[in-house]
């Protein structure tokens, strides 16, 4: 039967992060409206994925609504997340004991890219749909984790912290490499003539016809498609930044140029 859910855990872990987040925002004297409601759209983004109905077709019926959830948890709520910290706030979160060295590019690519292949390994991802707590749990709170990791380096505020500062170039080539894990995974998911995971070939067919296989199948296009939406988004936001800026360069050198 399919139904919304209701864990108390997860309310608790919003209500956690929208308080600490304010704890964070108190004494920042550049916190402003707007990474308040960058929060509130990444804290929505969560209870979307774990206190609907996507929850529960997603752990009882279709890989494919799983594989949505997987999106929602590491590749749309964590931008937002951290489009919700200005640049006193992060330097407060880098406090934390070996934040700063997880969070530099490369560290932060690796670590993402192990999470989204490790999970998805057949015998660990089974493992995860029998173990609702504390493993199915814990998968949640790593994609989440390994999504403020892939996009730490990537954004402005929270990527000026960092040792290594990307160029906009090198960020473009940073989210290209990030693509490669989240495809792999989705080609051997299209492409596969055999169900990956025997769960799914028991559970209850919602749709006449709509087999494991096919079900397999969307699964990886919605991995491969949707979960490079905000990977484009933010690529073209540095694409049109770093454009921006050589125009205004040059026209600075052309005003000068015409001084003379």
């Amino acid at each position: 039967m399919i139904g919304w859910p209701f864990d108390w855990t997860v309310y608790a872990g919003l209500v956690a992060l929208y308080l600490g987040h304010a704890w964070l925002a108190r004494d920042a004297p550049d916190a402003a409206p707007k990474h308040t409601l960058y929060l509130l759209a990444g804290l929505a983004t969560l209870w979307l994925a774990l206190e609907t109905p996507i929850d529960t077709i997603s752990d009882h019926y279709l890989d494919s609504v799983h594989m949505l959830q997987h999106v929602l948890l590491g590749f749309v709520a964590p931008p937002l997340m951290l489009l919700g910290l200005s640049p006193s706030m992060v330097a407060r979160v880098l406090r934390i004991p070996g934040l700063r060295l997880v969070t530099e590019p490369v560290p932060a690519q690796v670590l993402a890219g192990a999470t989204m292949i490790a999970w998805h390994i057949p015998a660990l991802y089974e493992a995860t749909l029998y173990n609702e707590f504390p493993l199915h749990v814990f998968e949640h709170l790593t994609f989440i984790g390994a999504g403020l990791l892939l996009y730490w380096p990537i954004l402005e505020a929270t990527s000026a912290h960092a040792h290594w500062r990307m160029s906009a170039a090198a960020k473009l080539v940073y989210m290209l490499l990030a693509t490669l894990p989240q495809d792999g995974v989705a080609l051997a998911l299209i492409f596969s003539r055999v169900p990956f995971y025997e769960y799914y070939t028991r559970a209850p067919r919602l749709i006449e016809g709509y087999t494991a296989l096919i079900d397999q199948t969307i699964a990886g296009a919605v991995l491969m498609i949707f979960g490079k939406i905000t990977l484009a988004v933010a690529a073209l936001a540095i694409f049109f930044r770093w454009f921006g800026g050589e125009q205004r360069a040059d026209r600075g050198i052309e005003s000068r140029v015409g001084v003379r």
